[in-house]
């Protein structure tokens, strides 16, 4: 069994109606991952920001409110987004919202602890200078975080991305839909040609995906080089 295995590996099944199965996981596992991954981001900033001890030395609220945030983040955080996944569909049944939401919480809180960290390396002095100024509080803590925010989006973020495609795939074998649900299916079948065809179809999804982030990488350091000189 574990040859045939290996060898339809270099015999994938290719016909029509695969391939319009393909495409149709390939275009739910898209819409989940990139769904998911917005959101994460979306979320992962504010809460990230938030929870940094830089927020409130400009903002005046109580201080208690960044340490429960960030109880609560490592909670979600600790917890697997397949532990998730079988969670929500005890609670809501099975439906694409739920791998949305399965790979949401956990990304959040990572997103939002990596850019809570990074502010913290915002130096002193640079934050005593604003705060000297007395201007709006506000419009100076988003003047200063900024750049570094900007950054962590291009650098890390940006990465969490093929992350996303990988985590809807292997969500999938629990039935939310995308690629990982056919392959599931077709490893329980036996049909080992097929599995290998959708194996090979979200790997290409995903070094396509990476190769659209780093050419968008490359335009956002060649904007921000024309913004600087």
């Amino acid at each position: 069994l574990f040859i045939d295995f290996v060898k339809s590996a270099f015999t994938p099944k290719i016909n029509k109606e695969i391939i319009n199965i393909s495409i149709t996981r390939l275009n739910e596992t898209f819409f989940i991952s990139i769904t998911s991954w917005v959101i994460s981001i979306i979320f992962g900033c504010l809460l990230g920001i938030l929870s940094s001890d830089i927020f409130y030395k400009f903002i005046r609220i109580p201080v208690f409110i960044k340490y429960l945030l960030r109880f609560i983040l490592n909670i979600i955080r600790s917890t697997h987004e397949l532990v998730w996944c079988l969670v929500l569909i005890q609670i809501f049944g099975i439906n694409i919202s739920i791998g949305i939401l399965a790979i949401c919480l956990p990304f959040i809180a990572i997103n939002a602890k990596v850019i809570s960290e990074q502010l913290e390396l915002i130096s002193t002095e640079i934050i005593e200078s604003f705060t000297s100024l007395n201007g709006y509080n506000l419009s100076s803590l988003i003047t200063l975080i900024w750049s570094p925010l900007m950054k962590i989006i291009q650098n890390f973020c940006f990465y969490r991305l093929e992350c996303s495609f990988r985590s809807t795939a292997i969500l999938g074998l629990f039935g939310i839909g995308g690629i990982g649900t056919s392959i599931f299916l077709s490893f329980k079948a036996l049909n080992f040609n097929e599995m290998w065809t959708y194996i090979f179809s979200i790997s290409s999804l995903i070094l396509f995906s990476k190769q659209i982030l780093n050419y968008l990488k490359i335009k956002i350091i060649n904007s921000n080089f024309i913004i600087a000189f």
